[in-house]
């Protein structure tokens, strides 16, 4: 057997193979995500928020899901990085303040890139 039969039936075959999937790899993760950070701004109110659900639903779908809860007295900065599958969609929170009471409330989002998302709730706290 000669280097080039050795090539054409061993190695060649493997190598068609590797490159076959490559390719099928590179088309199926070539989905443009969108990172961003979401900050959740509790403002002066912070200090009565217990525990924060989040979640981001585009096209009908939900494609993130974020929970917090006071450690301490407070709960603090509340932000989360996040990978979107698209720009807009709607941001959906349910907010348990101390004593047990739920203030849901619901804001369209646009995310750019790499943006910080600043959703303000001081103003639904009141």
């Amino acid at each position: 057997m000669t280097k080039y039969d050795l090539f054409r039936r061993r190695i060649a075959p493997i190598a068609f193979g590797l490159v076959l999937a490559f390719i099928a790899y590179d088309t199926c993760n070539k989905h443009e995500r969108t990172r961003a950070t979401v900050v959740l701004d509790f403002g002066s109110a912070g200090e009565r928020v217990h525990a924060v659900e989040a979640e981001i639903w585009m096209n009908g779908e939900q494609v993130t899901q974020f929970r917090r809860e006071a450690q301490g007295r407070t709960i603090g900065r509340t932000e989360f990085k996040t990978s979107l599958p698209d720009h807009d969609g709607e941001i959906r929170i349910d907010i348990e303040l101390t004593g047990g009471e739920h203030r849901p409330t619901t804001r369209k989002i646009h995310v750019d890139e790499g943006a910080t998302v600043t959703v303000p709730l001081e103003r639904e706290l009141q």
